[in-house]
C-alpha cells in the first residue's frame, strides 16, 4: 500500500512540478530583475561562477526558509 501511495506521490508531483520548471528556465531571461543582475554583473565585468549561483540561491532558500518558519509576514 504504501508504495503505491509514494509511487502516485511522486509521479503527480514530476507531472506539475517538471513542466513548471521547463516554464520557468524558459522565461527565466525575459525576467526584469533577471536582466538587471546580469546588466550590473555585465557593466562590472564580472562573470558569475556556478558557486557563486549556488550561494546565492542557497542563500535565497534559507531567506524564504527562515521567514515561513517566523511567521513574519502573518504579523504583517
Amino acid at each position: 500500500m504504501w508504495y503505491g501511495v509514494f509511487l502516485w506521490a511522486a509521479v503527480s508531483s514530476l507531472v506539475f512540478h517538471l513542466p513548471a520548471a521547463l516554464l520557468s528556465l524558459a522565461t527565466l531571461r525575459q525576467h526584469k530583475m533577471g536582466a538587471a543582475i546580469a546588466g550590473v554583473y555585465k557593466a562590472a565585468g564580472k562573470r558569475m561562477i556556478s558557486l557563486e549561483a549556488l550561494v546565492f540561491g542557497v542563500g535565497q532558500s534559507f531567506c524564504v526558509l527562515l521567514i515561513s518558519f517566523l511567521r513574519v509576514l502573518a504579523t504583517l
